[in-house]
């Protein structure tokens, strides 16, 4: 009787410990994602890059914009945190959601095209192969989305011939 006892109160307490390991821990998959991310969200994002791009001038913007980004990040830490595959239509969302709290009308061409670019990283961090036009809507607006569809009609058209 005193072994079965031993044996019951040595299973309860392994169990307990597997359940609360369970819930306390994020998903061993996206770790390496969810350190990509801690990393990126850590970065200055708008400093020149000694050729082309001059950085972001005004320190007030160069922050805000930084910080979307970093909002941006933890967005996705969050995601990769409570789900062991986010999926493709949740991973766009935030890369949408972020891109969208900037006003690309506020920006100069370069620095529009650093955020766009920036934005970019998220799709190589995140596995995504592709935006689905949310970073070219944004950094062009609708006139690319047009410009794309004529370009789809007149290859199918001819396709068609």
């Amino acid at each position: 009787m005193k072994l079965f006892s031993i044996f019951l109160a040595t299973a309860v307490l392994l169990l307990c410990g597997c359940t609360q390991a369970e819930e306390n821990k994020d998903h061993p998959s996206n770790a390496g994602i969810i350190n990509q991310l801690n990393q990126f969200q850590q970065q200055d994002h708008f400093l020149t890059d000694g050729q082309l791009y001059s950085g972001v001038q005004d320190p007030q913007l160069k922050k805000l914009l930084n910080k979307k980004v970093a909002e941006t990040a933890e967005a996705y830490i969050q995601l990769y945190q409570h789900s062991a595959q986010p999926s493709k239509q949740q991973r766009l969302k935030i890369l949408s959601d972020g891109i969208h709290q900037i006003d690309p009308d506020s920006l100069g061409t370069d620095d529009r095209e650093q955020v766009a670019g920036t934005f970019e990283h998220f799709l190589d961090i995140t596995g995504l192969e592709s935006s689905e036009g949310i970073l070219n809507t944004w950094l062009y607006n609708e006139e690319i989305n047009e410009l794309i569809e004529k370009n789809r009609s007149k290859g199918q058209s001819k396709n068609q011939d």
